[in-house]
């Protein structure tokens, strides 16, 4: 069960990161670098699960770099549960 709720921490993390940036940056989307994503088994999963989720969005930028940002899905579930608080 351990595996499950860190996990899951780490999605919630990640979406809650993208959900305060999205009212910072008046929802420009935040660039990472492929390191950011990808340097862990883990962190890319979560970045892959939200994704196929629709509650974030992923393109590609330059030298490697990402554009992500959350989708109003994933305002809506961060919202509808609580999860940022």
């Amino acid at each position: 069960m351990g595996q499950f709720n860190r996990r899951r921490g780490l999605r919630r993390e990640v979406l809650g990161r993208l959900y305060d940036s999205w009212f910072e940056l008046a929802g420009e989307p935040i660039i990472l670098t492929g390191e950011e994503i990808n340097g862990d088994v883990e962190r890319k999963l979560a970045y892959r699960y939200l994704a196929e989720k629709g509650l974030l969005r992923m393109s590609p930028a330059s030298d490697g770099q990402f554009e992500v940002s959350i989708t109003v899905q994933g305002i809506d579930r961060i919202e509808m549960t609580g999860e940022n608080e």
